[in-house]
């Protein structure tokens, strides 16, 4: 069949207007795929663990067993995206997929937990780091106390229960997909006594990993990104930094009272940085948990004004910043209070979040001599009081 030159001409011109347009969305797709992957600085990471069950009260003799675990990390390396991953060494963020059998214990069955986690490089050297790992997350073991079928677990009295990892790893880089690791890991489950008993489970471990990394290394962005000071700071030299939170909390003493409680807790820290990413201060707290009524009734105590439980407090704050996620450890000592059981001192871990300018949510450990009393959750509001105007001669 005969077709007209200019039919032709037109009818190939068609031709490769289609060949264009179809190599050209899968080489643009994969080129966008490739570059969000290749920046992504993703690891899978699989380690293997073997320790042993710490009976830190005569109770849980009962467990003593050696004990394999096993978890699947999925890390990022960070690059220098935001400034708090320069001022921090570029640490790894991750989460990990934790499971054991805890010494096929029948009173304890087995554990899964999930929990992210942030490790921080202490020492660089070549292809040699060593780090610092903290994980903070859920956990879930498959039995728990009960009166009738479980009474003798006096080490967990809920199913579901914070999951706390503190480990110090070695890393090797073998090349540049593999990377060899080991360390010393301490793993904690316990539930805050939000339903007793709770001694909770304590277990150290040595480990082994082995980590892939799934697309080409993002190499660090230099320091030279950001500017060496934060906006305003060549005109304003000080600041100070107030937090207003309040937190409740929550006691299931079924098992032991027979009922459940509540804890009401203010507070407020007052924070002066000292570098660009830890403040110190000093705290003031108040609070009334609803318990410490009941254990004075069963002690016998006469309770004329239930206002005599309130406890006040002053305490040591520190908080280590990490952009829009804060870290806060506050030491104290109880300024008053009828009901002293717990003696004079006291010890708050907590975790803060701005998730406005000058908002922030939280989630509290309150402690007394590592035994964990109440986690209370809360919301806060926070603001900065700047001071000392530097001279227009140091103005840069």
């Amino acid at each position: 069949m005969n077709i007209p030159l200019p039919h032709l001409i037109l009818l190939k011109l068609r031709f490769h207007i289609v060949l264009l347009i179809f190599g050209i969305i899968p080489l643009s797709t994969r080129s966008q795929f490739e570059h969000k992957l290749f920046t992504s600085n993703m690891l899978v990471e699989a380690r293997l663990n073997y320790g042993f069950f710490y009976a830190h009260h005569l109770e849980l003799e009962l467990f003593n067993s050696h004990i394999t675990a096993f978890e699947i990390n999925l890390q990022q390396e960070t690059y220098g995206k935001h400034k708090w991953e320069i001022a921090f060494g570029y640490p790894l963020i991750g989460v990990s997929m934790w499971y054991s059998t805890l010494g096929k214990s029948p009173y304890l069955g087995s554990v899964y937990a999930l929990f992210p986690y942030l490790d921080y490089p202490i020492f660089k050297h070549k292809n040699l780091t060593f780090n610092f790992r903290i994980g903070l997350g859920i956990g879930y073991l498959t039995k728990k106390f009960d009166r009738i079928e479980n009474y003798k677990n006096l080490a967990i009295g809920s199913h579901f229960n914070a999951a706390l990892s503190l480990m110090a790893e070695a890393r090797y880089k073998i090349n540049s997909r593999f990377i060899l690791s080991g360390g010393i890991n301490f793993q904690h489950f316990s539930n805050g006594s939000l339903k007793l008993p709770n001694y909770g489970l304590n277990i150290p471990l040595v480990n082994i990993g082995l980590a892939y990394r799934l697309a080409r290394e993002n190499k660090f962005l230099s320091d030279h990104i950001y500017p060496p000071v934060e906006p305003y700071s060549a005109i304003i030299r000080h600041n100070i930094e107030f937090n207003f939170g309040v937190a409740f909390g929550y006691k299931n003493m079924q098992s032991v009272y027979g009922e459940n409680f509540f804890v009401y807790h203010f507070y407020e820290n007052t924070f002066i940085p000292i570098s660009r990413k830890s403040l110190v201060g000093l705290g003031v707290d108040l609070s009334y948990d609803e318990s410490m009524l009941k254990i004075l009734e069963v002690n016998n105590f006469i309770i004329t004004n239930k206002l005599s439980i309130l406890r006040p407090g002053m305490n040591a704050a520190y908080q280590l910043s990490m952009g829009r996620l804060g870290f806060l450890l506050n030491l104290g000592y109880y300024l008053g209070g009828k009901e002293k059981s717990n003696g004079p001192l006291y010890e708050k871990v907590s975790v803060q979040y701005n998730f406005a300018e000058n908002f922030f949510a939280s989630v509290m450990l309150k402690v007394h001599f590592g035994r964990a009393d109440y986690i209370g959750w809360g919301l806060g509001y926070r603001f900065l009081t700047f001071y000392g105007k530097k001279t227009a001669k140091t103005v840069k």
